[in-house]
């Protein structure tokens, strides 16, 4: 399999911004794999992004350390690091829709 965006942004070989260019990508059929895959995200990280498009930094992040969004976001010295590039309004809409849709405990 190709190399994933998630692949190449973590290489430092893309940036996050460039996100709507592989979509863009996969829609022309440069992908025969749904889109998560192609850019290289879980179901649920894709889920998250879709919904929330702010919070690919965080699951860039949490990528880059290793670990599933949902466990940087309970762990609160880890999501300092990866909502890093996030402004208040959009770590605290993040995190509600976490903890509304059941991803993330209260």
């Amino acid at each position: 399999m190709s190399e994933t965006f998630i692949d190449v942004v973590l290489l430092g070989d893309a940036l996050w911004t460039e996100v709507d260019d592989w979509v863009d990508r996969w829609h022309e059929g440069e992908g025969d794999m749904e889109l998560h895959d192609f850019l290289g995200m879980t179901p649920d990280e894709y889920t998250l992004w879709v919904e929330q498009p702010s919070a690919l930094r965080l699951i860039l992040g949490a990528r880059e350390r290793g670990q599933a969004f949902q466990d940087v976001m309970e762990q609160e010295e880890e999501f300092a690091f990866a909502a890093r590039n996030l402004s208040s309004d959009e770590r605290d809409t993040v995190v509600g829709w976490l903890r509304q849709t059941g991803r993330l405990q209260s």
